[in-house]
């Protein structure tokens, strides 16, 4: 892989534990229509035949069958963007930089992070096994756990920036270390996306962000890209293929250690790859557009045209979660 090779320095700063403000959460409102509103992730509970979905107003949706879906109390308002779960044990983050924890298959939750003051999201979270994870979002917020998420460190990974503002940074930590801590969180990149290749972790985030990590998280390298935009979803695929999708329908394939551009044909923001076992790999978009990357490429739109978030494979049914709710994609 290609990557930008950053000072020694840069790797990782460590800064305190997270803790739960002094900010009193609300417990979200029980609505009627919830599966019909605002939905941001989807996933199947672990090996169980169940599903969870989450998006606005702390909404968090459990279902037996993809069909019919039951609304769980839950102890914030804050919209929720992403849900990981292993078994059991599920997290889940959003807005205020919360996350969530259910260790009873989504019935019941409980606050491990909540930093309203802060007015950044967390995008993305994923864990290694039922102790140790990380979680992701706006301004680099990057935050890890070695406890179950009792307790978040929150990290700054220099390495990300461009080598500019690597060196902008080197020349201000020399002369005020406050002022170096304030930029560094001012020009670190949002970041959307990270997911599991093989022994490694990928990344994706905005201004043409793509890293590479080996060691869980603790280090990364960027990749370079001839993309400034940003990055919704990077993803690698049964058969080793890594695509990365981002604004204005721009998508990538890693191919002999380069990204090549890929064709797409629409302008829609990409927002989410999704492997699908024994079919091509599906990419949901902006205005119901939905892309299998097949040869050659198809690309299909639902009748209402709602923007597609993301999706799962479930009793052999594809669902996909939308700015509407939930509703079923044709194969």
């Amino acid at each position: 892989m290609k990557k930008n090779i950053l000072p020694l320095f840069a790797a990782v700063l460590i800064f305190s534990t997270t803790a739960t403000s002094d900010v009193t959460p609300q417990a979200s409102f029980q609505a009627p229509l919830a599966n019909k509103s605002l939905l941001l992730d989807i996933s199947q509970i672990g090996q169980t035949q169940r599903l969870i979905a989450v998006g606005e107003r702390g909404h968090i949706l459990i279902s037996e069958d993809g069909q019919s879906w039951q609304q769980k109390q839950v102890p914030v308002t804050a919209t929720l963007t992403a849900v990981f779960a292993r078994d059991n044990h599920i997290w889940v983050v959003g807005h205020d930089a919360v996350i969530l924890y259910s260790d009873d298959g989504g019935e019941s939750w409980q606050i491990q992070n909540f930093e309203p003051e802060l007015q950044k999201p967390l995008m993305d979270v994923l864990f290694f096994d039922d102790r140790h994870g990380i979680a992701i979002g706006a301004y680099g917020l990057f935050y890890r756990t070695e406890d179950g998420g009792q307790s978040w460190n929150k990290e700054a990974h220099i390495s990300l920036l461009n080598e500019m503002d690597v060196e902008y940074l080197e020349s201000l930590k020399e002369e005020d270390i406050n002022l170096y801590e304030s930029e560094m969180e001012a020009i670190l990149p949002h970041l959307n996306r990270v997911s599991v290749a093989g022994d490694k972790l990928l990344l994706a985030g905005e201004a043409g962000t793509l890293a590479v990590s080996e060691d869980k998280g603790q280090s990364w390298q960027r990749m370079d890209v001839d993309y400034y935009g940003s990055f919704f979803d990077i993803q690698q695929m049964t058969d080793g293929r890594i695509f990365a999708a981002g604004l204005r329908g721009n998508l990538f394939e890693y191919v002999d250690e380069q990204w090549q551009e890929i064709e797409t044909g629409i302008s829609s923001t990409l927002n989410s790859i999704v492997r699908i076992e024994g079919k091509a790999p599906l990419i949901v978009a902006n205005k119901g557009y939905y892309l299998w990357l097949e040869e050659p490429l198809r690309a299909e739109q639902t009748d209402d045209e709602e923007a597609l978030v993301n999706a799962v494979l479930f009793n052999d049914k594809l669902l996909v979660v939308t700015e509407a709710g939930i509703q079923e994609l044709q194969k």
